[in-house]
């Protein structure tokens, strides 16, 4: 019998592979099975929660928490590389225990449990959330991916558009999340935005349970199709698919081991420009979310931003270039720097499918550059991002002066006249600058060059109280302390009834000097309706608290004993710097142009790995490009960002400027080693 003969078992065969591809076409809409959009609105709400919580968080630490950036960066840099890093134990449990199926579930229940936790206030919570969130982003995010190609036969070419799909879902998820979750913090609180991020991944969980008995019956109908298609070439996937290289791809007498070896060599050095591209990348949830929070002018419609003016303070004169207040109209719109985050996914949606057109008008034409030189591209763009951050920040760093006859005791200023505070912590003693170094004071005047953000200026503030109007306050907090514990204590033992409340007062000596609570009192900036936890006697010279304190409050406490001079002087600078605040434009051309150097880079780089890796070692390469670009990368990041503010913001964006250059001419040069050791690959 001739091989193009069938015989009975070819025609059941055909017969049965016929009844379950009808069968498989049946649940299918607009070309795709129904089921990718029960994972694409699952994946969407997660990443709803989980970038709606990311814009919220380096604020949180730094506004709310009262932390140092350097201390807030260190918690962001371990919490964004375990998270990155923790799918690679969660893909290995879901294949050996749970299954794809229940890893996402489970991991999906301990995201919202993480996100409901940080929605309370006390540090424990704060950090199990945190943990939370690591955790069941483990769980979740390498096993609802791979539930995506299990809805396709390996040769079915719809595969990468349905990723396609998938990733709009991520970023439409990216793009809301901020939005709202900005929106809710802004009108009503942070814990209110985290409890949003909470009520997205419980959304999400809802799709995906709702939908996950089809998504079962998909991959049933494709594992048959499968069998039915047999083991040949037409089931699992063929050595091109998986990277093998074609005959003509190779040149003669060239060993297989070599050409492995050469590609995987280009994928490690490929990897390490990819790290410094998200390095650079990664700095939008920390230094450039702190940049919108501080630097931009977020009212929208307004050209120059509306000045700060200090309640009580009535001597600082009014900047001729301050723009009055407004409160209604198109004048009146404030963004959050929360919602700054949605900029580059709404970038990623729009511009994603014109760079897909490009490469194919390219290839057309014979034209397309090579994975390498997109690459170089986008560590190239990346550099043109942050030289245009270099100017805006020079655009920032105008001078505003006041005068001050002399600087307080507890300050002192170095050869250059930048102002600082000796601080000795654990033996060891180091300089605190302000103003991220633009501080400066010289010949009876203290001028700052920029922006003086609310947060050195109550820091500042704080450092030059008297001793006695020190020493009161810490006795005032000891004694905090000791009564909510003692409290606690007597609740638990039902000795006080839960509501009954107490206070602890202290009396400001008259030797601590005039007390003028310029940055406020803990809580006198709330709507609420709760009395606030500290009031002041004036006349008594009386502190009387009533509940525990923050950070900030404590540090809104410290200010109010500052050197009067002195707080005249900063108060004045803090004032009119604020009017110095630059166009959200600026932001807008840096996301534009870094989204540009992503996907350049990202999308190509994924592409490359499965082209070539060697077929045995795919998935062990991808999972070394996930972990170098997404936990190394994230924490390096993060790492970084803590040195933001002990530099000026020009020389921070400089930095990464000047990297990016140095990076994309190293890999100009690099290319002609790179492309051969290719071996055919474009």
């Amino acid at each position: 019998m001739s091989s193009n003969s069938t015989g009975p078992g070819d025609f059941n065969a055909h017969q049965s592979q016929a009844a379950v591809i009808a069968a498989r076409r049946r649940g299918e809409f607009l070309g795709h099975p129904t089921c990718l959009f029960t994972l694409f609105f699952a994946e969407m709400w997660e990443r709803f929660s989980f970038y709606g919580m990311k814009a919220l968080l380096i604020l949180y630490m730094v506004n709310y928490l009262f932390w140092r950036q350097g201390e807030a960066s260190h918690v962001m840099a371990w919490y964004a590389g375990l998270v990155y890093a923790t799918p690679v134990i969660g893909g290995i449990v879901a294949d050996k225990l749970t299954g794809a199926r229940w890893a996402v579930v489970v991991g999906g229940v301990i995201i919202a449990v993480g996100h409901f936790l940080l929605a309370f206030e006390p540090l424990p919570f704060f950090y199990s959330g945190l943990a939370c969130l690591v955790v069941g982003t483990g769980f979740l995010k390498p096993n609802i991916s791979t539930q995506v190609g299990a809805l396709y036969t390996t040769k079915d070419e719809r595969r990468d558009s349905a990723f396609t799909i998938f990733y709009m879902g991520i970023n439409l998820g990216a793009f809301v999340g901020p939005l709202i979750c900005g929106w809710l913090r802004l009108n009503y609180g942070y814990h209110y935005g985290f409890a949003a991020a909470g009520v997205g991944m419980v959304l999400g969980l809802i799709v995906y349970i709702l939908g996950m008995g089809s998504v079962v019956r998909r991959e049933k109908l494709i594992a048959a199709e499968e069998a039915a298609m047999g083991t040949g070439d037409e089931g699992g996937a063929t050595p091109a698919a998986a990277g093998e290289p074609q005959v003509e791809d190779v040149a003669a007498g060239v060993p297989m081991s070599k050409v492995y070896f050469d590609r995987s060599l280009v994928l490690v050095v490929i990897c390490v420009f990819a790290i410094l591209f998200w390095v650079g990348f990664e700095q939008a949830a920390n230094v450039m979310n702190l940049w919108a929070d501080k630097h931009t002018n977020l009212h929208v419609f307004q050209g120059t931003a509306p000045q700060a003016l200090v309640t009580g303070h009535m001597t600082a004169p009014t900047s001729a270039e301050a723009a009055p207040p407004s409160s209604s109209g198109l004048a009146g719109f404030e963004m959050t720097a929360e919602m700054t985050q949605s900029i580059n996914p709404f970038f990623i949606i729009t511009l994603a499918a014109v760079f897909a057109w490009f490469w194919q008008f390219l290839e057309r034409r014979g034209r397309q550059p090579s994975t390498p030189v997109k690459m170089m591209f986008g560590v190239f763009f990346l550099s043109c991002a942050y030289g245009i951050m270099l100017l805006a920040a020079q655009a920032e760093c105008k001078r505003t002066t006041a005068k001050l006859e002399q600087l307080p005791q507890q300050l002192q200023v170095d050869d250059q006249q930048r102002v600082y505070q000796s601080v000795t912590e654990d033996g060891a003693t180091r300089n605190e600058y302000f103003g991220a170094t633009r501080l400066r004071y010289a010949e009876g005047t203290l001028e700052m060059s920029g922006v003086l953000t609310d947060l050195d200026w109550m820091r500042v503030l704080g450092t030059t109280a008297s001793e006695p109007y020190n020493d009161a306050i810490e006795g005032l907090l000891a004694k905090i302390k000791h009564r909510a514990e003692e409290v606690r204590a007597a609740k638990q033992a039902g000795e006080m009834d839960r509501d009954e409340g107490w206070e602890v007062a202290v009396e400001i000596p008259p030797t601590a000097g005039a007390v003028e609570f310029i940055a406020g009192l803990p809580g006198a900036e709330d709507d609420g309706d709760e009395p606030p936890p500290v009031r002041w006697d004036a006349d008594r010279r009386e502190l009387v608290a009533t509940a525990e304190l923050s950070a900030r409050d404590e540090a809104q406490l410290m200010a109010g004993g500052a050197d009067p001079s002195f707080r005249e002087a900063i108060t004045q600078l803090y004032e009119q710097s604020s009017v110095l605040k630059v166009s959200i434009a600026w932001l807008l051309a840096f996301y534009l142009v870094i989204t540009i150097g992503e996907l350049c880079l990202s999308p190509v780089g994924l592409s490359l790995v499965t082209k070539a890796a060697p077929p045995k070692y795919v998935g062990l390469f991808m999972g070394f490009w996930f972990f170098t670009t997404g936990a190394v990368s994230n924490y390096l990041a993060h790492y970084v960002g803590g040195y933001w503010g002990q530099m000026t913001p020009a020389h921070y964006f400089m930095i990464f400027g000047v990297l990016g250059i140095i990076a994309t001419v190293i890999m100009l040069l690099l290319l002609r080693v790179l492309k051969p050791k290719l071996h055919g690959i474009h």
